[in-house]
């Protein structure tokens, strides 16, 4: 199991979440990240704000039959909180993508069915529900499920400074590290919350997310 962990948390699963910096971008164009201190102020913003909004989904899928019942509630509540249109699509695309990897990593009755069920649903099948209830059903436990979520989240965020020239590989490996901590106080702040009590709390971020699509040049596609 360790090694399944490993890979799935790997940088190199390929779900397509490098293509993605959601909202540092439209962030440090806006003027916001001008230092190491900017970023590591945003860095704690964001960690406790995705799980907030994010984490209680992923305890979702983890209560009751391994799909859940309440699934179309679950992607209509989530798709109803996303802001922007360049979120939606991100979100989209890398719950295709991520389906379709465990359908072929983890085959069984199950996942197949999970699969026809998202295919019909009247809301994309957003990644962070994907995630969840595909990762029950591949038999990992919800304390490993929600770690490797916010430790890929962290990841990407501080890829993507590196990638805009915000900072180097080493300041990215020392923020890395530091903020562990930061995702780990976050995640267990909404150990127990269900996904009726997930929140958005960083407006700020919301705006900057909904301004990517308008920024004259991009990188990222969110």
């Amino acid at each position: 199991m360790l090694l399944d962990l490993l890979t799935l948390a790997d940088s190199n699963f390929p779900t397509g979440g490098y293509a993605f910096s959601n909202g540092l971008e439209a962030t440090k164009q806006m003027g916001l990240l001008r230092s190491s201190d900017d970023l590591d102020a945003y860095l704690q913003t964001v960690i406790h704000a995705t799980a907030r909004s994010e984490i209680p989904f992923v305890n979702a899928c983890f209560k009751g039959d391994p799909i859940p019942a309440n699934l179309t509630d679950m992607l209509l509540t989530y798709d109803a909180m996303l802001t922007a249109p360049a979120i939606v699509r991100g979100s989209e695309v890398q719950g295709r993508n991520l389906l379709r990897l465990m359908r072929d990593l983890y085959f069984s009755d199950a996942m197949a069915r999970l699969h026809e069920v998202l295919l019909v649903q009247p809301v994309p099948a957003h990644y962070t529900i994907v995630f969840g209830a595909t990762f029950r059903i591949a038999g990992l436990k919800r304390g490993h499920t929600c770690r490797i979520f916010m430790y890929q989240f962290l990841r990407d965020q501080i890829s993507a400074a590196v990638r805009l020239g915000q900072i180097g590989p080493l300041e990215a490996a020392r923020l890395q590290k530091r903020h562990h901590k930061t995702a780990i106080r976050a995640m267990t702040s909404v150990a127990q919350a269900d996904y009726t009590c997930a929140t958005r709390c960083a407006p700020q971020w919301d705006v900057a997310q909904g301004m990517h699509e308008y920024l004259y040049s991009r990188l990222f596609q969110s």
